[in-house]
């Protein structure tokens, strides 16, 4: 159920507009149970009519600058990484991020992701 219930609400087009920045890689737990963290992400804080995207910025795969005005808002998930580390992906969230904030666009920032929005 909680993995159907996930899917469905990535699903849904229209309406409100999110991303989950992905700092982490999926653990084989994580992939059994809840089919990835995008999906507990997406349990707990989707609701029916959003879209939510999915960028593994830990993998280095980020949304086009040209497309962040389309979103609401962005959840910087938790990651074992050194928030203050030199890690190219880190600096390129980095950057980010103070683009997003010059946006004014809303972000939640998860135990690692916190850290990088400071």
């Amino acid at each position: 159920y909680f993995c159907s219930l996930a899917k469905e609400l990535m699903k849904v087009e229209g309406g409100k507009r999110y991303a989950v920045l992905l700092a982490t890689k999926d653990s084989d737990y994580a992939k059994k149970v809840y089919g990835g963290y995008f999906n507990v992400y997406l349990a707990a804080f989707g609701e029916e009519g959003e879209s939510w995207d999915l960028f593994r910025v830990i993998d280095d795969e980020f949304p086009d600058v040209n497309e962040l005005q389309n979103y609401d808002g962005f959840v910087v998930s938790g990651s074992p990484s050194d928030a203050y580390g030199n890690d190219f992906w880190i600096l390129k969230l980095c950057l980010l991020l103070q683009t997003l904030d010059a946006m004014e666009k809303k972000i939640l920032g998860i135990c690692f992701g916190h850290q990088v929005i400071n």
